[in-house]
């Protein structure tokens, strides 16, 4: 009975390994990998020589057999051509044999394009390499992914100029996409990754992207000039989660338990995101500007840094920063900021002032000057302005005024600063008008505006203020 039992099991052993298509050596002939030979196992490297292509099919698997971790491993070498696209449903594989979850249990793909070598892929799904494609001359300039998985790689995908991947997921890598100049990320998942995107962007866009479990989600290591946009997109329960954004703008994002939810941010527009459970939900920086947020239940919510005196105040406007359990505002700068359209979701001023960390707390910051609402956020109960506590509308020795006040309908504003900007907000703490500053006077007209008492807010580049302004 013995016999009966194991010869079975033996004759299927055998069968599976007879399955499998060995290759190893050099490709000196047109040669096509058939999903029918499929699964192959590389037992050794491969060179696909001069003037030759490699064709692989669309579903075709190919495990490459591990051969130790210390430069060892095996790799596949291109001086010719290889194509290997898959199509919807039926990705190309590569994989180690066994270590399925290690980085560089194989080399990967190396491109001799210094001898006409070139790789031509989409559709596929990589994994265990140590870096997935290497370029004897060159990165390439333009790569586009479809639907394809890197998993488990040292260095997943690298790119000159111009990257574009849609639908793809990237997870366990050590680095998941990096490179310079023009990135495209649509519909893509980045999980568990050290470091997701690494770019020097000239141009990132970002849409409908997950960002989960990454120590670094997006990492920007050099200035952008035509501009960064992220949005529709989640990041959870990331170390850094954006880290350097500048001439940026992210929006209809949700920031939920990262250590970091958005670091240094220069000259960046965060528009209509939310922010919860993270260490701190975002810090910004000069050039900032803030809208619509809901920014509650964070150790600290608004961090204001990497500001100095001359540049461009951030605008914090029209958010709730609710229930950070240490601060709601970290005023990391010397430098006074008011910001009175901004519910804390208590009307309790004392509260509200526990939550603020700036010059009250620690003379080397600057003041932070807010409205108090009621807890709906519906309506202002006082104004609390620190640095011009006596309601005078200009501070001491600014040439800055307005008048007539009351209005009947047209203001005239006369200000030194090259750049100003006039804020009116009404008594439901919502900003009604707003308008540019020129040097010298502008005149500006409050026709359209309902009769009323409202406070109004001048921002320059290098103080804000507050005062009452009374339309009739």
């Amino acid at each position: 009975m013995k016999y009966l039992v194991l010869l079975p099991a033996f004759i299927f052993i055998q069968l599976q390994v007879i399955a499998q298509t060995l290759i190893s050596g050099g490709i000196y002939s047109n040669t096509t990998w058939t999903a029918a030979g499929s699964p192959y196992l590389m037992t050794g490297n491969i060179v696909v020589f001069p003037g030759v292509t490699l064709t692989i099919e669309p579903g075709v698997e190919v495990r490459v057999k591990e051969n130790g971790f210390s430069g060892g491993q095996y790799y596949l070498e291109t001086r010719g051509t290889i194509n290997m696209v898959g199509a919807p449903g039926q990705p190309i594989t590569f994989r180690a044999d066994s270590a399925i979850d290690s980085p560089a249990a194989w080399q990967g793909f190396v491109v001799k394009n210094s001898q006409g070598g070139s790789i031509n892929y989409d559709y596929v799904s990589i994994s265990n390499t140590y870096i997935t494609f290497t370029y004897d001359a060159a990165y390439p300039d333009t790569v586009q992914l479809h639907q394809c998985e890197f998993n488990y790689n040292g260095y997943a995908v690298n790119v000159a100029l111009y990257v574009s991947a849609d639908s793809c997921s990237f997870k366990g890598n050590n680095t998941a996409i990096t490179g310079w100049s023009c990135f495209d990320i649509r519909h893509c998942r980045f999980e568990d990754n050290d470091a997701a995107l690494a770019v020097y962007p000239t141009i990132l866009t970002v849409d409908s992207c997950v960002f989960d479990g990454n120590d670094q989600g997006i990492i920007i290591n050099a200035a952008s000039f035509s501009g960064i946009q992220i949005s529709n997109s989640r990041f959870e329960n990331n170390l850094l989660a954006v880290v350097y954004p500048n001439n940026a703008t992210i929006q209809n994002c949700s920031f939920v338990s990262n250590d970091e939810g958005i670091r240094n941010a220069i000259d960046t527009d965060v528009l209509d995101c939310s922010f919860a459970d993270n260490g701190t939900a975002a810090e910004f920086g000069s050039g900032c500007e803030v809208t619509n947020c809901t920014i509650n239940d964070n150790v600290i919510g608004v961090a204001l840094s990497a500001i100095t005196f001359g540049q461009t105040m951030p605008i914090i406007q029209n958010n709730r920063i609710c229930n950070n359990t240490s601060y709601n505002i970290d005023n990391r700068t010397d430098l006074n900021l008011f910001i009175p359209t901004n519910c804390f979701c208590e009307s309790d001023s004392a509260v509200i002032e526990s939550l603020i960390l700036d010059g009250y707390d620690d003379i080397t910051r600057g003041l932070i000057s807010y409205a108090i609402f009621d807890t709906t956020c519906t309506s202002v109960l006082r104004v609390i302005n620190k640095s011009n506590p006596t309601g005078i509308n200009s501070p001491s020795g600014s040439s800055t005024s307005i008048y007539p006040n009351p209005s009947n309908g047209y203001i005239t504003i006369t200000s030194p600063s090259v750049e100003s900007r006039f804020v009116l907000i009404d008594s439901s703490g919502r900003m009604v008008f707003a308008s540019d500053l020129h040097t010298g006077e502008t005149t500006i007209d409050l026709v359209g505006i309902t009769a009323g008492i409202y406070t109004f807010q001048l921002i320059s580049d290098k103080q804000q203020h507050v005062g009452k302004l009374v339309v009739q």
